[in-house]
């Protein structure tokens, strides 16, 4: 028996992308995840983003080599921007962190025409593994979602350098362990690393 509601905010997301195909995008959300922005590279294909992450202290650590490599290709983009957001001085009133999650279509600049507003996270979890909601706002609702997408925007800094290195790391990772499974494997060597990452091989009387 189904539940008679969809369970999957992803597809709710990606009917609002089909419904508003051309125009700026622009995403909130209070945490992230590698799977999470490169789905979303592939759903947004050659429209402008712009990402506002509220934590980026977690939720990026695990993942794989093929979404670290579309998200490189994404955050490369002239067009695309990510930022971060998040009070630092703790002892200070006041919000936290970026905890929104919103996905508006803005054309012309400075008007949208579209928000799509809920509870899911950008991570595949909050797309497709939990039980979340994403409506679209109307009329004052857009109107007043947008202004904070925008305040958001303008207070938070860049932090495509930090998820580069983050990705980035993963290539070095597949890249290393790809050149020595032969070497490994074979039970007469001992396999020595020296400087300059190479090694040498003495083979066992």
């Amino acid at each position: 028996m189904g539940f008679g509601f969809d369970t999957q905010v992803m597809k709710r997301i990606e009917r609002f992308l089909v419904d508003y195909p051309i125009g700026h995008l622009h995403v909130v959300t209070g945490y992230t995840s590698m799977a999470g922005l490169a789905w979303l590279a592939r759903k947004a294909a050659k429209r402008p983003v712009t990402v506002v992450i509220g934590d980026l202290r977690t939720g990026l650590d695990n993942f794989e080599a093929r979404d670290a490599a579309e998200v490189v290709k994404f955050i490369s983009r002239p067009d695309v921007r990510i930022l971060n957001w998040y009070r630092t001085a703790k002892n200070q009133k006041g919000p936290a962190i970026a905890h929104s999650k919103m996905f508006a279509v803005e054309v012309p600049k400075g008007q949208p025409i579209a928000v799509l507003a809920g509870s899911a996270n950008l991570t595949m979890t909050g797309l497709s593994a939990n039980v979340e909601t994403m409506v679209e706002a109307v009329q004052e609702d857009r109107e007043a979602a947008f202004k904070q997408v925008l305040w958001l925007e303008k207070q938070g800094w860049d932090a495509t350098d930090r998820i580069m290195k983050k990705a980035r790391s993963k290539e070095r990772e597949t890249v290393g362990a790809g050149c020595l499974p032969a070497l490994v494997s074979t039970p007469l060597a001992i396999v020595r690393f020296v400087a300059h990452g190479r090694f040498s091989v003495r083979r066992l009387r």
